[in-house]
C-alpha cells in the first residue's frame, strides 16, 4: 500500500499520530506527504492574547540560540582540555582553536544581551531558569579570561587562510536572531 492510499485514513488519526507523520515527512523532505497530512487534520480555533505569537517566536529563537551556546561551550571546554594534554606543535593549534571557541562563546552571550535589549526584554528571565545556566556562566567567565579578543579572532581567521570565512560577531549574531524572530512571527 502506498502513502496516497494510506492518506484516505489520515482523518481518523489522533493529533499525536499526525504529528509523527508530519515529522517523518519533513525529515524525508516529502512535501507532498506533509501537505496530505496537514490537509487531513481538523482545524481548531484558539483564543490567545496578542503577545502569544511573539512569545512563542521568542522562545523558539531562545531555544535555538541556547543550544548553539551550549555546543560552543562544550567545544571550548573540550578543546581547552585537549590543548592542556597535547604536546607541541599540536598544543599551540589546539590552544588557538580553544581561544576561538572562547571568543564565540563570549560573542554569543553578548549578542543575546544586545538582542534582548533591542526587543526590550530582560535576558536573564529565560537564562536563569533554563538548563545549562551554570555551564554557560563558567564558560562565559573562562572565555572572557582566555578567549580571543575581537581583533585577535579576526587576525587568527585571516592567518589561518579562511579570509573568505565570515567571522561571527555580536552584531552579526544580533542580526541573525532578529531575522529569525521576524521570520517566525510572520509565519504564525
Amino acid at each position: 500500500m502506498n502513502t496516497k492510499s494510506l492518506s484516505k485514513h489520515y482523518a481518523t488519526l489522533s493529533a499525536a499520530e499526525r504529528l509523527s507523520l508530519l515529522m517523518a515527512a519533513g525529515a524525508r523532505g516529502d512535501d507532498v506527504e506533509h501537505a496530505r497530512v496537514v490537509a487531513a487534520a481538523p482545524w481548531e480555533t484558539w483564543r490567545v492574547p496578542d503577545t502569544f505569537g511573539r512569545a512563542l517566536a521568542f522562545l523558539a529563537v531562545f531555544g535555538q540560540h541556547r543550544m548553539e551556546r551550549l555546543e560552543l561551550a562544550a567545544l571550548f571546554f573540550k578543546t581547552s582540555a585537549l590543548a592542556d594534554s597535547a604536546t607541541e606543535p599540536l598544543a599551540t593549534r589546539l590552544r588557538d582553536a580553544a581561544r576561538l571557541y572562547g571568543y564565540l562563546v563570549r560573542v554569543h552571550g553578548e549578542a543575546w544581551d544586545q538582542f534582548c535589549a533591542a526587543e526590550q526584554l530582560d535576558p536573564g528571565v529565560c537564562e536563569t531558569v533554563a538548563p545549562g545556566n551554570a555551564t554557560l556562566e563558567v564558560a562565559d567567565d573562562e572565555a572572557t579570561a582566555c578567549g580571543f579578543t575581537d581583533a585577535e579572532a579576526r587576525e587568527y581567521v585571516q592567518r589561518s587562510g579562511n579570509a573568505e570565512h565570515r567571522l561571527k560577531t555580536a552584531q552579526s549574531l544580533v542580526a541573525e536572531l532578529s531575522s529569525a524572530l521576524k521570520f517566525i512571527i510572520n509565519k504564525l
